[in-house]
């Protein structure tokens, strides 16, 4: 099942009748067996609990539903080079997880409701990772996909795959409860000074965290709870929006499963560069035209000028929050309004106006806006939206690219494709100096692979004719890669 729709499942199926049914009998226990019952959902021991975040109780309740799902694990692999100290990595690692507690906390039953627990500081041990006949990326892989135990143990790793004495491939895997994409140029920045100073023998310097995740968590959640006109907007906004039917190679399942895989995308600099220009003379950013480009591209494929696409932002609203790990990214959710069939002008012009207005209202969960809306419920595909964009344009990757780590040279390593797709088509690009880049992830119950390169071809094809005449029309722009539906 999608992310969303597993939570719409899970909040219906597990509704209010129930959790009532739920309190009585607790209350119905005797005082000692309550007490009991607590140790035990707390891992034998008495602790406070915090709430989770709007997100995490997303991420929570949809791990709960499949215990083995992988989608939302986080894998940084690099590959070090040099005298590799391991017990300096593991110390390092230690430092890092005493700084930062949401690398120390569990999620836990407190009654009826999902609850953080903060450990105390502890030794950081690296895995050590066996490559079976020096084949490194299924090692890889299978260690990033091996499930977490959220009650049991941080949801977070880091394993060591000896290749040579001074070869080897340091593998970091986190679950996304805990973790979001610039929390790794944080890790990776951190991980660099520790290191170092522990080669030095040094106390590593590091400035004092101005809060911890746990205190974001709470503060999320009352500031949702108490801002209704966020909400209003949403409700108003995506009210009857339709899903997008995209042609399918094979029927659709009867429940969504998750099972994907990805495509390969690309677009030239100067086809790119010509779509900036055509951006910056609207007053749009590079952000938009690209997200306009990619509805387009959609619309022609489905026939639709109606549809939702699920943006994640970065989410880090406050300056106290940049230092920090922990899971602060949200998903905005963009109505695409293709009607009418404009010119590609007008329709920046469209999602300009729209993307801001998402923005101003952004603080608002998505758990929260499928609630209000009463999205109908089918198991078989993810709710109010089915395809997602990602530019990752304004995240930090200074630290999270960096070529040394103390006395080693480090490289990046290609991260393993563990099989899984989150919505049914997703779009998540990077600019650089050769153009953009990225992949097309993708459900393979629905869509075959030449499908999947089908789609992001017609993309690159929109960017190219979208930046050589905005006055285009999307029917001229995209429509005749899809004139004949599969």
């Amino acid at each position: 099942m999608s992310p969303e729709m597993r939570v719409v499942a899970d909040h219906q199926e597990q509704g209010t009748a129930e959790r009532e049914e739920l309190r009585r009998r607790l209350a119905a226990l005797p005082a000692e067996r309550r007490a009991a019952l607590r140790r035990s959902l707390l891992g034998g021991q008495e602790k406070r609990t915090w709430p989770l975040s709007t997100g995490q109780e997303r991420l929570w309740f949809l791990q709960r539903f499949d215990t083995d799902d992988c989608a939302y694990h986080i894998t940084w692999p690099v590959r070090l080079r040099g005298p590799i100290d391991e017990t300096g990595l593991a110390a390092a690692f230690t430092v890092i997880a005493a700084r930062h507690e949401v690398l120390r906390t569990r999620f836990v039953l407190d009654g009826d409701l999902p609850a953080q627990v903060v450990d105390e500081p502890r030794e950081v041990r690296l895995d050590h990772l066996d490559p079976a006949c020096s084949d490194i990326e299924p090692a890889i892989a299978a260690y990033a996909g091996r499930p977490f135990d959220l009650v049991a143990a941080p949801a977070w790793r880091a394993g060591l795959l000896r290749l040579a004495a001074d070869d080897a491939v340091l593998c970091i895997v986190l679950h996304h409860i805990v973790v979001d994409h610039w929390s790794l140029d944080v890790l990776m920045r951190e991980l660099g000074e520790c290191y170092r100073a522990h080669r030095e023998g040094r106390p590593p310097m590091l400035d004092e965290l101005p809060t911890q995740y746990r205190d974001f968590a709470v503060t999320e959640r009352r500031r949702a709870e108490e801002d209704r006109d966020h909400l209003d907007y949403w409700i108003e906004r995506l009210a009857g929006a339709p899903p997008l039917d995209l042609p399918l190679d094979r029927p659709r399942p009867a429940r969504w499963t998750g099972r994907g895989a990805k495509a390969g995308v690309a677009v030239p600099d100067a086809d790119v560069t010509r779509l900036e220009l055509i951006a910056r003379a609207h007053r749009a950013t590079p952000f938009m035209a690209l997200l306009a480009a990619w509805q387009v591209t959609l619309g022609a494929a489905a026939g639709q000028d109606d549809f939702c696409v699920g943006v994640p932002v970065v989410g880090r609203d406050r300056p106290e929050l940049a230092p920090l790990i922990g899971y602060f990214s949200t998903t905005l959710v963009a109505r695409a309004d293709l009607s009418g069939d404009p010119p590609f002008g007008e329709l920046l012009r469209r999602t300009r106006i729209s993307t801001l207005k998402a923005l101003a209202h952004g603080g608002t969960s998505l758990d929260r806006i499928l609630g209000a809306l009463r999205v109908p419920r089918d198991l078989s595909r993810p709710p109010l939206y089915q395809a997602m964009f990602n530019l990752t344009h304004n995240l930090p990757t200074g630290d999270l690219l960096r070529t040394e780590l103390g006395d080693l040279a480090v490289e990046v390593y290609p991260q393993p494709d563990l099989g899984r797709a989150r919505v049914e088509v997703s779009l998540d690009v990077y600019r650089g100096p050769e153009g953009i880049g990225g992949w097309l992830e993708y459900s393979t119950d629905l869509f075959d692979a030449a499908t999947a390169h089908r789609l992001a071809d017609a993309f690159a094809r929109v960017v190219t004719r979208a930046g050589g005449d905005p006055g285009l029309r999307l029917s001229e722009l995209g429509a005749a890669d899809w004139k004949v539906r599969s």
